[in-house]
This record gives C-alpha cells, sequence and structure tokens, in this order.
C-alpha cells in the first residue's frame, strides 16, 4: 500500500526502523515530548502492526494508535515516528505486553525519506 498524503502531511508510525522504498533515508532519536510534538502537529497514519507496541504508543503520545498491519511506503520528504526496540529480540521471542515492551526498553526514532 502507498501513501496518497502530502509530504508535509501526517506521518507514518512503524514499530520498527525499517527502509520502506528505495531512497536516500536520515534518522536521528526523538524525546517523548519531542514525538509527542510531531504526532501532534503533524497527526499520523498507523502501519504499527503490534497490538502491545499500539497501546504503548497510544499512552505514551496521548493518542489513539490503532493496531493496523499495513504496509508503508514513504514518499520523499515523508517521515516516519518509530518506536524502536531498545535491543534485539532472541530468536522466536515474541512480546506479548506492554509491560514486556517496557522491560526491553525503547526509543523514538524519527525517520526521513529524504529522495
Amino acid at each position: 500500500m502507498t501513501s496518497s498524503f502530502p509530504t508535509e502531511g501526517p506521518i507514518w508510525l512503524l514499530n520498527a526502523p525499517i527502509i520502506t522504498a528505495e531512497g536516500l533515508f536520515r534518522s536521528s532519536t526523538l524525546s517523548l515530548p519531542e514525538a509527542r510534538a510531531l504526532v501532534g502537529t503533524q497527526g499520523f497514519f498507523s502501519a504499527i502492526g503490534h497490538a502491545p507496541t499500539a497501546e504503548l504508543i497510544s499512552r505514551l503520545l496521548n493518542i489513539e494508535c490503532p493496531m493496523c498491519r499495513r504496509a508503508c511506503v514513504q514518499l520523499p520528504g515523508q517521515q516516519a515516528l518509530v518506536l524502536r526496540l531498545a535491543r534485539r529480540l532472541g530468536e522466536g521471542q515474541v512480546l506479548v505486553s506492554v509491560e514486556e515492551v517496557e522491560q526491553v526498553g525503547y526509543s523514538f526514532m524519527l525517520i526521513t525519506r529524504e529522495m
């Protein structure tokens, strides 16, 4: 599925830092207040495919983030906000609760497709 909104419009919410299309991407870490402000200002389009992550993002960013397993293709100039886990999970490990996600730890990452 491709995005049809303008590049200065809503950002994608993702639960993994992925390269969504061919192109040049830039990434940076954001603080929680910066992530809240970004979503509050620009709005969002959820591609969060993991229920506990959607629940945690909803709580952290003060939004209603639905779980939505859809493909994301960033257009040039478009941004994605990622809840990035602090470490790689063990083979076959699945986090089944918000508490487990919090135990692993996370940060917010902004990924912008430049071209």
